[in-house]
Formats: C-alpha cells, structure tokens, sequence
C-alpha cells in the first residue's frame, strides 16, 4: 500500500510512495527472486485498504508467508495511538478516516498464517534535513501499536528519529532511502548475508541496516521479531559458487576449509544450493587428485537431506528452491516481461491464461493488420498495442479487450484471422470478468480514457463503413465479427466505469450498444441472444455489493435496464435507417439523358439526369435487393428483378410509379430478357436453375418453369423472340430454345470456358463473355462452335453497341475495362481508374463516347470517356 496524495491539505503530497510501491512490488513477483502473488493499491480510501487487508488476512492459509508493506504518512492521536494515512484521511478525524494501526494488529492476530512480515516506512510531515524530506513521526512506538507474536515489524526509523525520501536526482524519481535498499538487497542478492542462498529477514534488516546507516547517519531502522526460528523472505537468484573454491580445492592447506563450506551448502535448506553443491561434489569425483575425489566422495556418502514437500499456496513460496521448481511461474513471469515494463505483472503473474489468450489475439489481430495495410489496419495495431499493455495493469483485464471492436470493421484483413482474434479475446472476457478487482483510482482514469478513444475511433469506423457502399448488410461475415467487436467493447467500456462508481453511466453504455445495433442488419435470433447479454451484465452490476455509500438501487435498476429495454424496443418497432446505396444495376434511356440505378441497400430505383447529375423525383420503392433493370426499346416500362423478394417489379416510367403488386416468380430472379414482338418477359432464376416465362401485356407468368441446365449465368433471346439463349458455365456452352414450343431448338453451341454473360448486339450479333475470352454467336445463321477470342485478364459481363464491346474484367487487384473492337476482334484500349471498384453493373450511350460504371465497392456511379480512357466525374447517391 502507498498513499502521495492527500484530501486533506495540511498533509504534504509525498513523492516517494509510488515509486517504493512499484519498485518493491516489481521484486517481489519475480519468480526468480520471490515469486510473490502481489496485489498494489496507490491512493485508495481507507474503506478500500481496510477492506483488502481484511480480506488478505482472512484468506490466508498456515503455510502462507504473508507481507504487508505500508509507505505514506504516519499519524497519532492525542492518545499516542498510530493511523496509518490514506487518500481521504482528514486530521481531525483519524479514527474514522484513516487506517488505525490497531486494525491491522487485529487482523494479524487472527490470520492462521505462520510466518507475518510487516514492513512499515511510515511518512509524517516534519522538518527538511540535507535536501531530504522526513518520512516518520518522531514519537510513534511502532512496537506498542503492531508488535506481537508469530510476526516481524521491519521499520524505516527507530521511534524518535526520521525516515528520508532519497535525494532527487535530474531525471528520475525520488525513493525511500530505507526502500530503496529493500528492494536492492533483495533484487541483487546481496541481503543473502551467509550466502547460503536464503534471503532470511534477519538478514534483510542487517543488511538494510547497514546502508542506510551509511547513507544517512540520522536515520537508523528498526526491527521488532517474536519469532522462533529463521523467516525466509526471498531467495538470492544471483547465487552461484565463488570463484575462490576452486582454488582453495587446488591448494592442501585450503582445501579442508573448503570442502567443509561445500559441505554446508551441501546441508543448505535452499534446494537450488544443495542441488548445485551435489552437481559440484560429483564432478569432483572425476578430480585427477585423488585426494579431491575421496573427499568429495565422503561428503556425497553422507546422509542426503530430504527434498522438502511444497505446500499448496497461493502466495508463491518465498525461498529460491521453490521458485526454482515452479516453471510455470517463471513462464508468467515471462509472459508479463513482453509488456515491456516489470510493473504490469499482475496479470500475467496471477492469470497466465488471460495473458496467454491476450497475446495470441494481440498476435492474430496484429498479423491480420499486416497483411494488407490500410488505414483501418494501422488503427488497429495502435489500439491492439496500447490495449495489450494497459490490460496488465492492476488486474483490469477488460481494457484489453478493445482491439476487438476496431477488427470488425478491418475488411480488408482475412476473415479467418479476424475471427480466431474475436474468439481469443471473447475467451479472455469469460476468464477474467469473475475476476475483476476494483483498481486504484489512477488506473482507473488510464482505463477509461483509452476505452472512450477507442469507442470514439470504434463509432467512426462503424458510421464509416455503414455509411460505405460495402455496407454490414451486403457482407454477412463482416455483420457476425462486428457484433463480436461491440460485445467486446461494451466490456470494455463498462469494466472501468463500475469500478469508477459510474453504475449509472455504465448502465447508460449498455443501453447505447442496444441502440448501436440498429445499425446492423442482423437476424432476430442474434439481436435477441444480444439484448439477454446486455441485460444479464445490467443484473450483475446491480448484484454487485456497494462497498461504500448510499444503496441507490433502483437509480441503479433504471439506469441500467431501462436504456437497454428502450435500445430493444427501439430496434424492434423503428424502422431502419437508410442504407448507404449500393447500384447493382443500371440502365440507360435512348436518348442517353435518363440513367435508371437498383438501389440493393435500400430496396428501391433511382432516376438520374444525366446533365445535371442530379436525382430526378423520389425514389420507387420495390422488393427485396433489386438486383437487375431492363428498360423496354420504348422507354416506357422498367422492369426490376427483385432477388430476395423473388418478385418482378414493374414501374410506368412516365408516372413513376410502380404498376400493381409485384409479380411472382421463381426463387432469386438474377437476370431479364425482354422480346417486344413476342411481349415475353424471360427471367432466369439461377437458384431454382429455372425460366419463368411472363406475358407482359397481362403480367401474369405463362406455361410452367423452364429448366435452364445446371449453373447457368445468362440468359438473351433473338429481335425476333423465336429463339432464347442460355449460358451454361459448367458446360462451357450456350442452350437454344424455341420459345414457341419451350424445347430445344438444337444442340448446345459450344463458345468456350465458362460463358458468364450475354450482351445482345445489332444485326443479331449475341457476345458471349467468358472467364477469359468472348465469342461471337449470329443469331440470324447459328453455327456450331463460333471461335473464341482470348481477352488479356479475367472478365465478368460486356455491353455492346454494335462498333465496340466493353467488357468488365479484373488485372491483378485492379478493375479494368476493356474496349472490343468488334471488327478486328483486338482490344484497342483499356479504362483504369481508381473509382471503379468491383464493377457489377455497365451502361453506354448511344454515340458510345460515354459510359456509366457502378461498383460494388465504389461511392456512386463513375462517368467514363471511352475515347479519352478516363474518368470525367462521379454521379452521387442520396439515401
């Protein structure tokens, strides 16, 4: 426990207190020297440390070595009695605002542990004495007030004299004088007196004695034992033979003397120090001397000393055999060393698994980030990094678990990194949330304030993506990692937050994430399953006991259930939010001034002029993710394939309107084929691998399903409508089918591997693209395998005006268009542009100068000069 600042200002704010705190604790985790299980508080009410010491004691077993160490001021009473100082001490009220030394005396007394060490450099304000400030009341008998049986008190000062804060030197931090050789006496080995390897507290005190004395003569420490037998505080973790051994064995007048020092090691009770004196006394058995080899023999014939039986305790066993043999301490130790900084080991020390889960999410995550970097990914391994060390600090383990909300929205990292990075973290929430222990104030506010960035950076990237033309409804498996992401920031936001007293506020954030989610287009089981983890979190926090105050319980139940309740209900009755609209398809008006653009995000058609590059009128809702557009040569009805709503929706284009019900068709219509003559609406279902036939002037569908063949990916028919086509990938061909009997009309026309799209020409040309190459089909004089043209990169759909093909396709990671002259079949130029973004959609005029693009991943629709090979603007959509 340590305590610099105070309430109360007639106490001066020390320095020293955290510094000694940190230094001490540091020492005391490591594996190597103790191995202690240390729990730290700075600055805490004295409700708080009253409250943990009392637990620390009680949940002490016999074979514990147990240390409370105390740095801060020291107060008495009228009476003499002494109080240990804390944040909110006032002096006028010691007994009710301070830690009364009689308290701990009791505590001691009735904890069943053994072996107690009180180490006590109590501050008290007083005089200055060569640049060094007075830390101890010069009339406190620390003897009288915390001496006892089955206890050692360790004291800064003697009763009448001071303890110092060490001289401040340029650049670093003032510490205790008396701590400070504490914590060197113990790191370096050099309180191990009778290097036998056992740090006792005998030793200890001699040795810190010593130093400070040295150091500074008026202050002299104190100890106070009622003991029977040696206590062993830490073990000397830089202990190994001196150099003069094997000398002394080389010299006949020595070599008595030293293997009688070998012998005591030999009986040691450290184990590592029996261990290496065996190893030694073997080796010498091999000695050229023989006299070396028959002495070393007599002591390796004496009666071993037996290996001593560890109890099971949850403080790591002090003495350096026990740290020795506890490996998986010192893999948690290690663990806690890759933070970078020794004070931070609480973590790792007591939950190597949460640490484990931690630094492999941390790993995947940072991986994921690397692959491909992109501003969503730098933001990522910023948070990750400053999350993973701050989630070591003071046991709040939930601060680490940020970097998983900022992964939601990382598309461009590979999903399989991302979702093994979410469970990771999601397994260390489960882990470490029972846990959880109030940290200091300090911690707290570094808690927070990173956790709000990262919410604040977490808002952004959700609006950002939701407002992106890529939105969570358009990729599920970005929807599924995204609501991880926020589980895992609501723990992080609410964990400090409580531990803050913010019950209120924290219930708050719970109900926001509620209303967060409206901006997911997530199935209802999920949001429900949700909604149960938000409540069961508002039901935990209102269990949790008050350690302080005024109960406030129901404050406490509204503002933690309402929001919620509200964010649920919210979510359920209120209507969506417009979407982020995605084209997914377009059409274009004859005269070139109309374009026609299927909103998929938002269930409707827009109409744009293409002068102004404004919208014209409002938008025309229709069925679920309109995905395809066909215009008739008129210009006056639209056609709509609606996907999801498995419906054909028909729109009167001079009253802008959408004419009767939709007309149904068969499951997910992905493609429209219109013959005027015939006044045949042809709509390929490629989930049902299935035609539907509709007539047009009734809008009804006619005749029953016509099978398309397996994987088919277009359909078209003739200017005569006789003969309607259909692309097979898997075959490699293109089906003929006469619409007047719906049989084959011949053999399939084999064009190539995998024909996807169909761009009807003049004069009955019909340009089938395939995965690499076009063909050519005359629709007039069909032949049996008209010769592929092979195209330089991947391709996916064409367009065609009768003196170019346009042909969407993809370079590398780039998207291209091609221009197809379609006389000498070669490619004459090509359009790249940053703007084009997964092309699904073409559209060209009728001069062929201007082409309307629209993307997956793109904002809007870009306008391309074919003759230029350039983009010349971007037409935006409204939501």
């Amino acid at each position: 426990m340590a305590t610099y600042e105070y309430d109360d200002g007639g106490l001066r704010q020390l320095v020293s207190p955290a510094q000694d705190a940190e230094a001490l604790a540091e020492v005391l985790r490591d594996p190597a020297v103790a191995g202690y299980d240390v729990q730290v508080l700075i600055n805490e009410s004295s409700s708080r440390v009253g409250e943990a010491i009392g637990e620390f004691y009680e949940s002490a077993e016999r074979d514990d070595l147990t240390l409370l160490y105390f740095s801060g001021h020291g107060l008495k009473d009228d009476n003499g009695r002494l109080y240990l100082a804390t944040k909110n001490t006032n002096r006028e009220r010691l007994r009710f605002t301070s830690l009364p030394a009689r308290i701990i005396d009791e505590a001691v007394d009735e904890s069943v542990a053994r072996q107690k060490v009180l180490i006590l450099d109590c501050c008290y304000g007083g005089a200055y004495a060569v640049q060094r400030f007075a830390k101890a009341d010069t009339t406190v008998d620390t003897k009288a007030a915390l001496g006892g049986r089955g206890r050692i008190v360790l004291t800064a000062t003697e009763a009448t004299q001071y303890a110092f804060e060490g001289a401040q030197v340029h650049g670093q931090a003032a510490q205790s004088v008396f701590t400070r050789h504490v914590v060197e006496g113990l790191r370096s080995g050099a309180a191990d007196l009778d290097y036998d390897g056992d740090i006792t507290v005998d030793e200890l005190y001699r040795y810190v004695y010593e130093k400070v004395v040295a150091e500074q003569p008026g202050q002299r420490p104190k100890q106070i034992a009622e003991t029977e037998g040696r206590t062993v505080i830490a073990g000397n973790s830089h202990w190994s033979f001196p150099a003069s051994i094997d000398a002394d064995l080389r010299q006949p007048l020595r070599r008595e003397a030293a293997f009688a020092q070998l012998g005591k090691w030999l009986e040691a009770t450290n184990t590592q120090v029996r261990r290496s004196t065996r190893a030694k006394l073997e080796e010498l058995l091999t000695d050229d001397s023989r006299a070396v080899a028959a002495m070393a023999q007599s002591y390796l014939d004496r009666p071993a000393r037996p290996e001593p039986i560890e109890p099971v305790r949850r403080p790591t066993g002090p003495t350096f055999g026990a740290a020795a043999r506890a490996s998986s301490r010192r893999w948690r130790h290690r663990l806690g060393l890759l933070r970078g900084t020794a004070a931070g080991l609480h973590a790792a020390a007591a939950n190597w698994w949460v640490s484990a889960l931690l630094l492999v999410a941390a790993g995947l995550a940072i991986t994921a980030a690397v692959l491909r970097i992109t501003p969503y990914s730098i933001a990522l391994a910023v948070v990750v990094s400053s999350a993973f060390a701050l989630s070591f600090r003071g046991r709040a383990f939930i601060s680490g678990l940020l970097p998983p909300a900022v992964l939601s929205t990382a598309i461009a990292a590979p999903d399989v990194l991302m979702i093994a990075a979410h469970l990771a973290w999601l397994a260390a929430i489960v882990i470490s949330l029972p846990k959880r222990r109030p940290t200091m104030p300090g911690v707290q506010r570094g808690q927070l304030i990173p956790a709000v960035l990262a919410a604040l950076l977490v808002l952004f990237l959700v609006v950002d993506q939701y407002r992106s033309p890529s939105g969570f409804d358009a990729i599920p498996h970005l929807t599924s990692t995204a609501v991880l992401g926020l589980i895992a920031a609501e723990f992080a936001l609410i964990a400090p937050l409580l531990d803050f007293g913010r019950a209120v506020t924290a219930g708050s954030v719970v109900g926001g994430f509620a209303v967060w989610s409206g901006l997911f287009a997530v199935e209802q089981p999920i949001v429900w399953a949700l909604l149960a983890v938000w409540l069961l979190i508002g039901v935990l926090t209102i269990a949790r006991p008050r350690r302080s105050g005024v109960p406030i319980g129901r404050l406490v139940t509204a503002g933690l259930l309402t929001p919620a309740v509200l964010g649920g209900v919210a979510f359920a009755v209120v209507p969506a939010a417009p979407r982020a609209p995605i084209a997914a398809a377009i059409a274009l008006s004859s005269d070139d001034r109309t374009l026609y653009v299927a909103d998929i995000s938002n269930d409707r058609v827009l109409k744009i002029d293409t002068t102004t590059r404004e919208q014209v009128g409002t938008a025309v809702p229709v069925g679920d993710r309109p995905v395809r557009l066909l215009l008739t040569p008129d210009g006056a009805t639209l056609y709509v394939a609606n996907a999801e709503a498995d419906t054909i929706s028909v729109i009167d284009v001079a009253t802008w309107t959408a004419v009767d019900t939709p007309i149904p068709v068969a499951p997910e219509p992905i493609e429209l084929a219109l013959s005027p003559a015939r006044q045949r609406l042809y709509v390929l279902s490629a989930k049902a691998e299935t035609i539907t036939e509709i007539d047009t002037a009734e809008r009804r569908t006619v005749g029953g399903p016509l099978a398309s063949g397996p994987n088919p990916g277009d359909i078209a028919v003739d200017a005569n409508g006789e003969r309607l086509y259909v692309a097979n990938q898997d075959a490699g061909t293109v089906s003929v089918i006469d619409t007047a009997t719906r049989q084959p009309a011949r053999s399939p026309i084999k064009v190539g591997a995998k024909p996807r799209d169909l761009a009807p020409g003049p004069e009955g040309a019909l340009y089938v693209i395939g995965a690499s190459s076009y063909a050519v089909i005359n629709t007039k004089v069909e032949t049996s395998r008209p010769t592929p043209v092979e195209l330089p990169n991947e391709s996916a759909f064409g367009v065609a005006d009768g003196k170019y093909l346009y042909v969407a396709s993809r370079a590398k990671q780039d998207d291209e268009l091609l221009v197809v002259d379609v006389g000498s079949r070669a490619v004459v130029r090509s359009l790249t542009d940053d703007a084009l973004g997964l092309t699904i959609g073409l559209a060209v005029g009728a001069d062929g100068r201007r082409l309307y693009a629209t993307g997956y991943y793109q904002d809007g629709i870009v306008v391309l000069d074919s003759a230029g090979s350039r983009a010349i603007g971007v037409i935006g959509l409204k939501r």
